[in-house]
């Protein structure tokens, strides 16, 4: 990062410091680029908001090293849900929340295990990880201009704060990128500023929230995720950690649910506590819609989280959805940046994340009619784009473990450099060209790819697993290319005349150079 004249010069600039901004500049500083991020506000977020990490994103966060940090701020919940006449009374039904596998259905197919953890536990783990990545954060910064120039974007920040009076401390700033992503929430103004439009999906409901802190615990054993009440009014009540737990009244009729100006008999009547003093700690409205971003990328702009897609509270998709974007988005923009990766590569964050951000979208109305294929929402959706090698037909949902272009790459426990690991963990930071115990020959051909990062790993000589080779489908001759972000680019079977042509074709196509393949070659 370097500044001259109030000018700052980053790679990429992310706007919003949520879990999809966050998750962008981590995974591009990672990968080698100046990330700046701003946002408007003092700090992270003070509300717990989303509380649900799926499979996927504790995959993801494993590859970042800060699953255990996550993991020490869980909430220590029943994964079930419940319906009843209060909190205290014993529920007349109760079961799983929707798409919650278990354990063991998970740990045939992952390494690491859903949990929850409110969104203001969350995001400070997150910042340390991306200024220990060397990435930048500035609060209390809000974007007041955005420009797209023929060489990346100025954007223009206001820096320092407001007194209650409204006098106006700060300055402003200017900042030079090459990318610049958009992570600012449903009422982004990067979005607005590059004139992208949004298509409403639909809306469920009305909402008053309120989180509260209850004088004393409201239940001897582990509370469960959510817990619907009919008293005094049909509501649900969560735990959200430290002590809090949230009370959600919804409306379908259009009209905003009423507040009232004390919560204590409604809370009372909720929890079966009538000697509940409940500390109430914030009360909001808002509306469970879904809409989607007409596009997720302008040139140098790039949509993610809540800017692209919205989604509704149910099924806990947003978070997920948003941490998903920005783990496969930010390696792209620093492949990019550094001259490693071509045009079609920024292109396919639009092909790719585009049908999925809809389909969470979507899913997160299908109240009455969820998906219940938790695993398969999580791990299997199969990209399709000009970047992944077969791209003929269109994305769908499933889990396949033949590892066939498209698809997150299958979990497998290997030993590697005398560890034992997920082969997961070893896909970050470059493309991984995984082989059969008769790899040797595309070992060789993987010389003659230079000035990219590219990893060669070979049954039975670099890892050894009795999983990988069936998960993969390796049969003789077969040859599996992952991309930094797990996602599996190409694969070939059988046969080949020419191992080094046909990898640097490979390679180049996953890296957006298909006019350039040549140059790849030594």
């Amino acid at each position: 990062m370097s500044t001259a004249s109030a000018l700052t010069v980053a790679d990429v600039l992310v706007v919003g410091a949520g879990p999809g901004g966050l998750a962008t500049a981590l995974s591009a500083a990672r990968h080698g680029a100046r990330v700046l991020v701003v946002d408007r506000r003092p700090g992270t977020s003070g509300l717990p908001r989303a509380t649900g990490v799926n499979v996927r994103t504790m995959e993801i966060l494993r590859t970042w090293g800060v699953a255990r940090d996550v993991r020490a701020r869980r909430l220590h919940v029943v994964p079930e849900a419940a319906s009843g006449t209060t909190l205290a009374e014993p529920p007349r039904s109760s079961g799983r929340v929707g798409g919650y596998p278990s354990l063991r259905e998970i740990l045939d197919v992952s390494p690491a295990l859903p949990l929850a953890c409110p969104q203001d536990l969350l995001e400070p783990v997150l910042v340390d990880a991306v200024r220990a990545a060397g990435g930048e954060i500035r609060f209390s910064t809000p974007l007041v201009d955005l420009r797209v120039r023929p060489d990346g974007v100025c954007a223009h920040l206001h820096l320092g704060h407001r007194l209650h009076s409204g006098h106006d401390l700060g300055t402003g700033a200017r900042v030079h990128a090459r990318y610049v992503v958009g992570a600012d929430g449903t009422r982004s103004t990067v979005r607005t500023a590059l004139g992208i439009g949004t298509r409403h999906l639909g809306t469920w409901a009305h909402a008053v929230q309120v989180l509260f802190r209850p004088d004393a615990p409201l239940l001897s054993g582990l509370p469960r995720v959510l817990t619907f009440v009919d008293e005094p009014h049909p509501a649900a009540l969560a735990p959200m950690g430290v002590g809090r737990w949230t009370y959600v009244r919804l409306a379908f009729d259009g009209a905003p649910a009423a507040i009232p100006d004390d919560w204590t008999p409604t809370l009372r009547a909720a929890t079966g506590r009538s000697d509940l003093t409940p500390e109430v700690l914030d009360v909001q409205r808002f509306t469970l819609a879904a809409e989607v971003a007409t596009s997720f990328r302008a040139g140098p702009a790039f949509l993610v989280g809540d800017a692209a897609h919205r989604t509704t509270p149910v099924g806990g998709i947003g978070l997920n959805t948003a941490v998903h974007d920005g783990h496969e988005l930010g390696w792209k923009l620093a492949w990019a940046a550094r001259g490693l990766a071509g045009e079609e590569l920024l292109a396919s964050h639009d092909a790719e994340r585009g049908p999925v951000g809809l389909e969470a979208a979507a899913r997160s109305l299908d109240v009455e009619d969820r998906p219940t294929d938790g695993l398969a929402s999580s791990l299997g959706h199969t990209h399709r784009s000009a970047v992944i090698a077969g791209s003929a037909t269109a994305p769908d949902l499933r889990i396949d473990l033949a590892a066939r272009p498209g698809e997150r790459a299958p979990h497998a426990w290997v030993r590697h450099d005398g560890r034992q690991r997920s082969i997961l963990d070893l896909f970050d930071g470059s493309l991984t060209l995984l082989t059969g115990a008769d790899g040797e020959p595309w070992a060789r051909a993987a010389t003659v790819v230079t000035g990219v990062p590219l990893r060669v790993l070979v049954e039975g000589r670099d890892v050894h697993g009795r999983g990988l080779g069936p998960r993969y489908g390796l049969r003789a001759g077969s040859a599996v290319l992952v991309r930094p972000d797990g996602r599996v680019a190409w694969r070939h079977d059988g046969a080949c005349a020419d191992r080094a042509a046909a990898l640097t074709a490979a390679v180049a196509t996953a890296l957006g150079h298909r006019t350039v393949a040549a140059a790849l070659a030594g």
